[in-house]
């Protein structure tokens, strides 16, 4: 670990205000304690003591913050009651280089390191006005996870998580929003470690990149973690101060197209009490165009549609959230946390039809007007307690969360004549559900010999929900919707899941290890209450994890592992029924529709320099039991989507990103996914082979033009890849933005403007043997936005050489 000079005087700062305690009994003789670093400070012109030096211990295994001091007027230090473990040490003071001392251990017994004589050199960078800065490296390895910093991005107050997403490993999102982790759409979404009750792309969608902290992707989760989802985890952990007294952040936007939006945190602290409340909502309409060609052939007859025009979409929501941390006592934790809100999507087009069927193929022009309208309510509770006992990283946790999400989802499709003035026909279709989950967690962690820990832990979840469906055909003579009540539904979703697990951690020399294993069984039954049927089963499911890291020389690492997964069909997978969405298009479920499994491999590289970082992660994924949509022909000019275990798909690829400052006032992040993917099953009896080479790439690039004025540019592409039945196309965009601080850095606007030529679109191409099927969707743009920014209580501090009147941590990052 390298620390710059902006991270040179975010420890001085630090330690001054937090640890003068800590100072001031180092004057206490040591006779009797355990875990003793000792040393003293030195300027090596002057051959005098340095008083008031930074002396910070961290962890070895995550760079972490142990404890700390500073020098006092004979530049001497003592920190004492270090526990047992692998350290290294930081002496700093504002004016000279930084002094490392790897490799430190302290043992079981009583352990007393005397550092001697600490000589430090005046630094030759010029220190007038110094500015504390939290710069972080983008993207940090763990053993099972990689962790990426959200404050990295400097656009992040005008985006939602899912744009901050495009700029993450293993991450791609599609001009419709619609995330992918390592090209697969069935991961899981945690927001601070616990599930949300949203789509997971709805989710993403909701939260404001302005109240991110981190972002963690768990590509290969151990078996701690829900096995659910074939791509991973992605995990958002939000801002929560825990520095003293009040701060808070305000971000407030608007655009073209009329989006606008805001939200804002706000967090309280007195000693062992932290209190925080956050709001937010955004309104972002998505207009764009629409140009589809169906043939289809039923009964001998073919039926050729093409119809376009305009299709807009607009997602909005908002949420409240509040939540107490309560530090009881120096080992009992307890939090309890509150989130609610609301969203809406909807969807609008205006298409023109034109249509011709066999034998005659006479041209049939008509107009169709469609609107979509699907939006809820939702809330959750969660609570938690953590006991520390003596020994270090002993630690028993226990959570409880509660889920709630009422969800309504209607559309409205009206064919007019070719005048376009009178409907002609129609449907309307409504789902309607309820849906809530409980969730009890309990951890326990016991730390074995010197570097290893044993972890365990028993997790349940029941969840129950009821999904309500309608159909209603457009009456011309009344000019009403006339409900059909055969087509009509309702049906009840019972899932239970009860998980036991258990890990080991550990390392040998260099080597570091991590073995787990979990046992899950499943009760689920599904109920249709107009027949009174139902389908339960009741399975026990095993998921092995294995871990492994290796330190090479030099900050280089290296990292393996293997993980089992699973991911359950969706509610509407598992309908056995006809549920009409519009009058094109039909689906119908399989209750018998299995599970897919999933077996992953990874080799990771990660090698850090100074300032420039390199990660390289290969991966092998097999997916059994694939789950895909299937398409038919239902009737003329009507598709109809099943859902069906068409076979298995294999990818196998890598990852790679690469951090570099091409110069001081440029920096370069480079990341790309090149993958071979093969389907390979069964369909309609007859066996096929769908192949592709995909690959995505971004580049973005930062400007640091003056101190406060920066200019970012980023531009992406994403390939082509396949199904079972077709393909998606490939496209690519730009983005760029501005960004000014002003008012001391209390204030920043950025103006973002995205598809900057207007590249970006969805196109993709379905076929059988009785049907063919084009969709194209082009989105409006380019699409420009600004957002302001304020802080409070919470800015960049600003100290001159020598100035030691400021107490408090300045950081960039709230």
């Amino acid at each position: 670990m390298v620390l710059n000079m902006k991270n040179k005087i975010a420890l001085i700062v630090f330690c001054i205000s937090v640890l003068l305690n800590t100072a001031m009994a180092n004057n206490d003789p040591d006779v009797g304690e355990e875990g003793i670093v000792r040393g003293k400070v030195m300027d090596q012109k002057t051959k005098k003591p340095v008083e008031y030096a930074t002396v910070a211990i961290y962890k070895k295994e995550d760079n972490s913050v142990v404890t700390g001091t500073i020098s006092d007027e004979n530049g001497e230090f003592k920190i004492k009651g270090l526990d047992p473990g692998e350290f290294y040490i930081v002496i700093s003071f504002l004016g000279y280089d930084d002094k490392k001392y790897d490799n430190l251990v302290i043992k079981q017994r009583r352990s007393m390191l005397d550092l001697g004589m600490i000589v430090l050199g005046e630094s030759s960078e010029a220190l007038d006005e110094v500015e504390v800065v939290a710069d972080r490296q983008s993207v940090e390895f763990k053993i099972d996870k990689k962790i990426v910093s959200v404050g990295k991005q400097m656009t992040s107050a005008s985006l939602s998580a899912v744009e901050v997403l495009e700029n993450v490993p293993s991450i791609r999102v599609d001009i419709e929003g619609n995330v992918s982790l390592r090209g697969s759409t069935g991961f899981t979404v945690l927001i601070d470690g616990k599930p949300t009750v949203l789509d997971p792309s709805d989710a993403l969608r909701q939260i404001p990149a302005s109240t991110i902290e981190n972002i963690e992707i768990i590509t290969n989760p151990s078996a701690k973690y829900q096995p659910d989802g074939t791509g991973g985890i992605i995990n958002i952990i939000t801002k929560k101060n825990r520095m003293q007294g009040v701060q808070g952040m305000i971000n407030v936007k608007g655009g073209n197209y009329n989006q606008y939006g805001g939200d804002a945190l706000l967090n309280w602290r007195k000693k062992k009490l932290n209190f925080y409340v956050g709001g937010d909502y955004n309104h972002r309409p998505f207009p764009g165009e629409s140009y589809n060609e169906r043939m289809t052939i039923s009964d001998g007859d073919t039926t050729n549609q093409v119809y376009f025009g305009d299709s807009d979409r607009t997602y909005s929501g908002g949420s409240f959230r509040t939540g107490l941390d309560w530090d009881i006592t120096a080992k009992d934790f307890f939090s309890m946390s509150f989130r609610t809100g609301s969203y809406e999507r909807v969807s609008e087009s205006d298409l023109k039809y034109s249509t011709t069927e066999s034998p005659d193929y006479a041209e049939e022009i008509e107009y169709n007007n469609s609107e979509s309208n699907r939006n809820g309510t939702y809330y959750s509770l969660t609570g938690n307690y953590q006991k520390k006992f003596d020994e270090n990283g002993h630690e028993l946790t226990a959570q409880l969360n509660y889920r709630y999400r009422d969800s309504e989802e209607w559309t409205r499709n009206l064919l007019y004549d070719e005048t376009n003035t009178a409907a002609t026909s129609g449907t309307y279709t409504t789902e309607d559900g309820p849906s809530s989950r409980y969730e009890l967690r309990v951890d326990y962690t016991k730390p074995v010999g010197i570097n290893g820990r044993f972890e365990a832990g028993f997790q349940g979840r029941k969840s129950n929900s009821d999904d309500i469906t309608s159909y209603s055909d457009y009456d011309a003579v009344s000019q009403t919707f006339v409900q059909e009540e055969s087509l009509n539904n309702a049906i009840n979703y019972i899932r239970d899941i009860y998980a036991i697990y258990s890990t080991y951690n550990g390392e040998w020399r260099k080597l570091g290890y991590q073995f787990g294993l979990r046992g899950e069984y499943t009760n689920r039954e599904i109920s249709n209450k107009s027949d009174d049927e139902k389908y339960t089963i009741n399975r026990w499911d095993i998921f092995p994890t294995v871990h492994f890291s290796y330190q090479l020389p030099e900050e280089n690492q290296l990292m393996t592992s293997y993980s089992r997964r699973i991911d359950r069909p969706r509610g509407y997978y598992l309908e056995p029924f006809i549920t009409w969405t519009d009058m094109y298009n039909v689906r119908q479920g399989d209750p018998d529709i299995k599970p897919e499994y999933i077996d992953a491999i990874e080799i990771g590289y990660l090698k850090k320099w100074q300032e420039t970082q390199l990660s390289l992660e290969a991966y092998y994924r097999i997916t059994h039991n694939k789950i895909e949509s299937i398409e038919s022909v239902y009737d003329e000019g009507v598709i109809l989507t099943t859902y069906a275990n068409v076979g298995s798909d294999y990818s196998l690829g890598i990852d790679a990103m690469y951090n570099v400052p091409l110069m001081k006032w440029w920096d370069v992040n480079l990341m790309g996914n090149v993958y071979s993917y093969r389907v390979e099953g069964e369909l309609d009896g007859e066996s096929f082979d769908n192949e592709s080479f995909n690959w995505s790439s971004r580049l973005n690039s930062t400007f640091k033009i003056k101190k406060q004025l920066q200019l970012q540019v980023d531009g992406s592409y994403n390939s082509p890849t396949v199904s079972s039945q077709g393909e998606t196309e490939g496209y690519y965009s730009v983005n760029s933005a501005v960004r000014y601080d002003f008012m001391d850095r209390k204030m920043a606007a950025v103006l973002q403007v995205r598809d900057v030529f207007a590249t970006a679109k969805s196109v993709s191409i379905t076929e059988g043997d009785d049907f063919y099927s084009y969709k194209k969707w082009t989105r409006e743009a380019p699409y420009i936005s600004l957002t302001l920014s304020y802080r409070i209580n919470n800015f960049l501090q600003k100290r001159k050489n020598g100035d030691d009147s400021n107490g408090g941590v300045g950081d960039d990052e709230f």
